[in-house]
C-alpha cells in the first residue's frame, strides 16, 4: 500500500489502499483552507483514518475481502480550543464504485463534538478570553462507524471520503452568521447540512481508495488444483 503525502492548506489530501489512483473528478472537490482547529489525525499518526477487520484488535489501511466484517475508525484532533458551538465528522464510502459520486446512501459515520452547548461569547475579546488558541482538554476525539460485512455486491475498487470541520464553517456555507450555530435550524440539522463537496473554511479532508477482493470458495479453489495439476501431468507426458 503507498501513501500520499499531506496537500498544503489543509486541502483534500489523497490516499489508497492499493494502488495510486487520483479520486475521479465526479465526486467533486472536498477543500478547506486551515486545519488549526479541526485535523484527520491522532497528534501522532498523520492520517485520521483506518479500518479494522478483527473486531477492533488491530487497526490499518490493508486489503479487503468479501466475508470479512469491517469497521472503520476516525480520529479527529484539535490544536485549539475554539469557541463555536461544535466540531463535526462525517464519511462517506461509495460501495463497489458504481455511481461514482458520493450521496446520502453513501454516509457510513458521522460524529458531533460539541464545545459550548450555548452561545455565550459577544465579541473577539471575549472569545479570546474564554481559551481560544490554547491546547484544549480533550485535543483528540475518536469516531467509529458501523460494523459492515463485506459480499460480492462490496467487491472491487471504490474511494472513502472523510472530513472534518466545525459548525461555523457549516453556517458560514450557508451564507449564515456566527450566531446561528445554535439555532434549531442548524443543531438539528448539522448531520444533514453537512456535504461531501464543496469549500468548508476550517478543517480537513481524507480520501482512501479502497479494494475489497473476493476470495474464490473452495470448491472452486479444488477444482482450480485440479487444472494445474492435470496440466503438470500433461506436461510431464509430453516430456
Amino acid at each position: 500500500m503507498g501513501h500520499l503525502a499531506r496537500t498544503l492548506l489543509g486541502l483534500s489530501v489523497v490516499l489508497w489502499a492499493s494502488s495510486s489512483y487520483a479520486i475521479p473528478a465526479s465526486y467533486g472537490d472536498s477543500t478547506h483552507r486551515t486545519t488549526s482547529w479541526q485535523d484527520l489525525s491522532d497528534g501522532t499518526d498523520p492520517y485520521g483514518v483506518s479500518w479494522s477487520v478483527d473486531n477492533g484488535a488491530t487497526w490499518g489501511r490493508d486489503e479487503m475481502f468479501v466475508g470479512e466484517t469491517v469497521k472503520f475508525r476516525f480520529n479527529m484532533h484539535k490544536s485549539n480550543v475554539g469557541t463555536h458551538y461544535a466540531d463535526h465528522m462525517k464519511a462517506w464510502v461509495d460501495w463497489a464504485g458504481v455511481q461514482g459520486q458520493f450521496d446520502a446512501v453513501d454516509q457510513i459515520a458521522y460524529g458531533e463534538h460539541v464545545i459550548a452547548p450555548q452561545r455565550n461569547v459577544v465579541n473577539t475579546a471575549v472569545e479570546s478570553s474564554l481559551g481560544s488558541y490554547k491546547t484544549p482538554d480533550t485535543p483528540n476525539i475518536t469516531y467509529f462507524s458501523d460494523d459492515i460485512h463485506l459480499t460480492a455486491a462490496h467487491a472491487g475498487e471504490t474511494w472513502l471520503r472523510a472530513r472534518v470541520t466545525c459548525s461555523h464553517s457549516i453556517v458560514k456555507a450557508n451564507g449564515d452568521g456566527w450566531g446561528d450555530q445554535w439555532t434549531s435550524e442548524y443543531q438539528d440539522n448539522y448531520e444533514d447540512l453537512f456535504n461531501p463537496t464543496g469549500y468548508l473554511y476550517q478543517g480537513e479532508t481524507e480520501e482512501w481508495k479502497l479494494t475489497v477482493t473476493e476470495v474464490p470458495e473452495p470448491g472452486s479453489l479444488a477444482l482450480l488444483g485440479l487444472g494445474l495439476a492435470g496440466l503438470v501431468a500433461s506436461r510431464r507426458k509430453v516430456k
